[in-house]
């Protein structure tokens, strides 16, 4: 097998787990999608991971001796620092999970890990293309919603290392449940696995176009189903998509009025329904600025909207963040690159 340098990088998500493998910056050579399941445990999770990258080295012809490193990016609470993930609402049993120690015990490499939102931030703003300016919001929008933040060319993590948690930053007293254990977070309203939980719930109950398409998927739909008939103009479509986007400009209206950052970008799976769903964020968005400067916030959808985070993974590896080492672009360290 060839001996060349190269990284690998992996994204953990709540019903897939993707590995990349690169030999610089900015490019993934290759890619393995699996999916999964949110109830895995973290030790099968390790496995899975550590199969799928032995099925990338293969059929690419290297060999783990020449891995700089691994990048993870995964939904939940990490202390990046320690590759710790500290909960994760959308991934069920993790706990206090040492994920990075257990990943590398197994594979003999250095192991950066990052929530999958500030991972997506990294790597938007080097590859995206679209972040004008050093001060955006980067949201991910999935089975859950997580947001990265870039101050000053800086991620910004907060005291506690957490900062972003948009997903559970409450939009409705009293409201629904939350994985997280709070009432009414944004997850509950906006996110995929909302979409989802509430067009399953009530398409027994109404007149929707709906009722045929969950027939043809074994009972239920998806997110993406639902879209695809709020397009087509199903009503019951059409107003699980519009209070959808309507919480999501609200608590993106919050955000820009606290950081009056220049712009938003939405990622994640969601993100490819694209103008489609941008202009209808956008409205409830631009409705809840106050009058002034946060009015010039501007709102795109990520012109890569899963493979930035893969790209972002792998840049943690090539900036150096391994534990142990102060983070570039964190605190008080230096600026990221331009």
């Amino acid at each position: 097998m060839t001996e060349r340098k190269f990284a690998l990088g992996c994204d953990v998500g709540a019903t897939k787990v993707s590995v990349t493998v690169a030999g610089g910056p900015g490019v993934i050579d290759d890619r393995i999608v699996d999916t999964t399941h949110r109830m895995r445990k973290p030790s099968d999770l390790v496995l899975e991971v550590c199969a799928n990258i032995d099925k990338l080295l293969e059929r690419n012809g290297l060999n783990i001796s020449g891995c700089i490193g691994l990048g993870v990016a995964i939904c939940g609470f990490v202390r990046s620092r320690e590759g710790v993930i500290v909960a994760s609402p959308n991934l069920e049993g993790w706990s206090d999970t040492p994920l990075g120690d257990l990943l590398a015990g197994k594979l003999g490499v250095p192991v950066m890990i990052d929530n999958d939102a500030n991972v997506g931030a990294l790597g938007e703003f080097r590859y995206g293309g679209i972040a004008d300016g050093r001060d955006f919001l980067y949201v991910t929008l999935s089975t859950g919603i997580g947001a990265g933040i870039i101050i000053n060319g800086r991620p910004y993590e907060g005291a506690c290392h957490v900062a972003g948690e948009l997903g559970h930053t409450t939009v409705i007293m009293d409201g629904p449940k939350c994985n997280c254990g709070k009432n009414g977070c944004l997850e509950t309203i906006s996110s995929g696995l909302a979409v989802e939980r509430i067009a399953n719930d009530r398409l027994g109950r109404e007149e929707t176009s709906l009722k045929k398409r969950a027939a043809e998927r074994g009972g239920k739909v998806d997110a993406k189903t639902v879209f695809e008939e709020a397009r087509k103009g199903d009503l019951l479509s059409m107003e699980i998509v519009d209070n959808a986007c309507r919480y999501l400009g609200l608590a993106l209206s919050n955000a820009v009025m606290l950081l009056s950052v220049s712009s938003v970008i939405i990622g994640g799976g969601m993100a490819n329904e694209g103008e489609y769903l941008r202009k209808k964020v956008e409205h409830y968005m631009r409705k809840d600025i106050a009058k002034g400067p946060n009015e010039q916030a501007e709102l795109h959808i990520s012109a890569r909207p899963t493979g930035v985070v893969d790209l972002g993974a792998l840049e943690l590896v090539f900036e150096g963040k391994a534990p142990g080492h102060e983070p570039a672009g964190r605190g008080n360290a230096a600026p990221l690159r331009t």
